[in-house]
């Protein structure tokens, strides 16, 4: 396993708790496994996972197997502290197509609902980031965030993504529609 986060030392935890600000300073990352299916299942139908994101509630099980089964233009990352998994990471790649082999989709950071905030999506998009810069060679890595998502938007910004534009209703949730902001990180 990778570990994604360095030991946090006893200054900076001091830090993050005069912040109440709960973190994790050991997350190992892992692929993800078909092994997993039950335990993301339940992340991502999640009601804050299903409202950040295009999924549908209520799906079943076997769409999660069926996510997870192999297939060589995903990379998909789970989040696992103290043996739980909580959370779970998925790019898209174009590996296969010389014109687009240089970009990649970040699809989906999600954690499970007690882990928000507490430095999982941090790990996941070290990791990620990691892949891309260290081992794909990767230029570009984009994603899409809905627009009302600030703690995303920052996460990712801190990270070097930028703004690209706004999508105006790019999304339907619940009555209404949701915008979206592209964000997309160049690697030099």
């Amino acid at each position: 396993m990778l570990n994604a986060r360095p030991e946090v030392r006893r200054s900076d935890r001091a830090a993050a708790n005069s912040r109440k600000v709960p973190i994790m300073p050991n997350i190992d990352i892992r692929p993800a496994e078909i092994d997993d299916a039950v335990v993301l299942h339940e992340i991502l139908t999640s009601a804050h996972v299903v409202e950040g994101t295009m999924r549908l509630p209520h799906a079943r099980l076997a769409s999660t197997k069926q996510r997870l089964e192999a297939k060589p233009d995903r990379v998909q990352l789970v989040a696992v502290s103290g043996g739980d998994v909580v959370g779970f990471a998925e790019v898209l790649t174009q590996f296969d197509n010389p014109r687009a082999r240089h970009a990649a989709v970040l699809n989906l950071i999600a954690t499970r609902a007690d882990m928000q905030s507490r430095g999982v999506a941090t790990g996941l998009l070290e990791a990620v980031i990691g892949l891309a810069d260290n081992h794909w060679g990767l230029r570009r890595l984009s994603l899409v965030v809905w627009a009302d998502n600030e703690p995303a938007i920052r996460l990712y910004e801190r990270f070097g993504f930028e703004r690209e534009g706004l999508q105006r209703d790019f999304v339907r949730s619940g009555t209404r529609y949701q915008d979206a902001v592209a964000m997309a990180r160049i690697h030099d």
